[in-house]
């Protein structure tokens, strides 16, 4: 007998597919439709599965992730992209290629033909690279790399971490499932601070970072010109600031913020970050004429008063509640009545659902540092913990990011 439930996820499935205009855009309206078909296979495909067939679909993503990590690491792929399109080649010349022993390349590459990460011919057994294997070459390898080095490894110790520090959350940056893995809980260095050691993989981390960025866009869901400074309030206090990019980084984002919201005076704007981090901004110059660049450690008192926005991006979630508490309780001090703190952040839905997936798979990657993406009642439990209260919560559209405004609590 037909299974009714499967049936009608086949037809959902078809009516989708009919209705499916490819699309090489890469924003959230383009993939909507893309992971709508993904997601709805997935489905189906999970009904179908038992539990030894889900195991053994487990096991082949470990192999496949260790897999692609080792070939990347021996430059296979790339020599792999060399060939026409639509050709193959043999391990032995693979093997002649890239230097690597062809019976290993053998036993590394079958998991990545069972997965269709890359093909293998029926006739000679020849493999030939896919749209995946050969992207793999560029950026999303870098991504991946990342991925796979600084969270995944870490996060294969989770049980062993728990077990020693007790089933909670981490939420020290000194003592955390990645300190531990790279056996320096007891160094009193940071996460920052202990992948500073290897040189080229914090090159990756930064390069493979600026994926992140897309997730929390800059622009175009909060209105920064509500921030511009009136004539009166510029009468009343001419000193006053209008944002602080607090952590800010060089100024890619401040720059952004001002080329869209022409109300906003740059000279009303202030960019904040560590002693090193400014003097790179000084010298590139990104940030727009007229911003101040200040040196300063948000774990220490904020030193500019009463401005009308303090504004974070994509700093909260690499801290637990508790350091993150500590920072607002920098600010608060010198807020104005009238002030505002802005958190830029990703925002986990509260029902999980695939369309966020990626979002949970981002949290546990944070957690692996002692962070946390949350969701909108988590930042109202921080924010009223230190006496805030959020205001609003401005959604980037179509995508599972937003700002979370907040200010004083009022009596």
């Amino acid at each position: 007998m037909t299974d009714p439930s499967l049936t009608s996820l086949v037809a959902e499935l078809s009516k989708l597919a009919a209705e499916y205009v490819p699309s090489d855009g890469h924003d959230a309206a383009s993939q909507a439709p893309k992971l709508a078909l993904v997601n709805l296979s997935k489905k189906i495909m999970y009904s179908l599965m038992d539990p030894g067939m889900m195991v053994q679909a487990h096991s082949l993503q470990m192999a496949e992730m260790v897999c692609i990590r080792t070939l990347l690491d021996l430059k296979v792929f790339e020599k792999m992209s060399s060939e026409e399109e639509g050709k193959t080649i043999t391990a032995k010349e693979l093997s002649e290629r890239s230097g690597v022993q062809d019976t290993l390349l053998e036993r590394l590459l079958r998991p990545l033909v069972a997965s269709g990460f890359i093909t293998q011919s029926p006739d000679d057994g020849s493999y030939g690279s896919t749209r995946f294997s050969q992207a793999y070459t560029s950026f999303p390898g870098l991504f991946f790399t990342l991925m796979f080095d600084h969270f995944l490894q870490p996060m294969t110790d989770l049980p062993k971490y728990l077990q020693k520090h007790g089933a909670v959350e981490p939420t020290s940056f000194y003592v955390n499932p990645y300190s531990d893995y790279h056996n320096a809980s007891d160094s009193g260095m940071t996460t920052w601070e202990i992948m500073s050691k290897d040189p080229e993989k914090l090159k990756t981390f930064q390069i493979g970072l600026t994926t992140g960025d897309a997730m929390v866009p800059v622009t175009g869901y909060y209105d920064f010109n509500q921030l511009a400074l009136t004539p009166a309030e510029l009468e009343k206090t001419p000193d006053r600031v209008s944002l602080i990019d607090i952590g800010g980084g060089v100024g890619n984002v401040v720059k952004r913020i001002l080329d869209a919201y022409k109300d906003l005076n740059p000279e009303n704007v202030v960019l904040q970050d560590q002693e090193n981090i400014i003097d790179m901004a000084s010298k590139e110059k990104i940030a727009p004429h007229g911003v101040q660049l200040m040196k300063h450690d948000f774990w220490g008192p904020q030193p500019v008063k009463g401005a009308k926005a303090y504004y974070f991006r994509r700093v909260f979630h690499d801290y637990s509640d508790e350091l993150c508490a500590k920072a607002l309780n920098q600010i608060i001090p010198v807020m104005a009545p009238d002030s505002h703190i802005l958190i830029a952040d990703m925002l986990l839905p509260e029902i999980m659902t695939d369309k966020e997936a990626h979002t949970a798979a981002l949290d546990v990657a944070c957690m692996v540092m002692g962070g946390k993406e949350r969701t909108e009642e988590d930042f109202r439990r921080l924010f009223d913990s230190v006496g805030l209260e959020v205001v609003a919560i401005h959604r980037a559209p179509g995508a599972a990011a937003g700002v979370v405004e907040g200010k004083l609590k009022t009596e």
